[in-house]
């Protein structure tokens, strides 16, 4: 544990002292390294990466948006008939 705090303080210094084209390069490391993330998973356990749930998010809103979604009572009906 001690060594991984020695890490990130080492990592702040050299964050301080950087100069623009670092903090670039060091920033798309970033994002891409968070985009392989896994978020989450789908139901069948198929891992989900962070870029791919924010689409799912942008997606989910833009349906509600345009009114494509199911009300709570439409799904109880719908269950009843299963």
């Amino acid at each position: 544990m001690n060594a991984t705090l020695k890490i990130k303080e080492r990592l702040h210094r050299y964050v301080d002292e950087a100069d623009d084209s670092f903090l670039e390069i060091v920033h798309a490391m970033f994002d891409k390294y968070r985009q392989q993330q896994v978020a989450g998973y789908e139901a069948d356990g198929t891992p989900i990466s962070y870029e791919e749930l924010k689409d799912q998010c942008d997606q989910a809103a833009e349906d509600i948006e345009n009114g494509n979604y199911h009300t709570i009572e439409e799904i109880r009906k719908e269950m009843k008939e299963w």
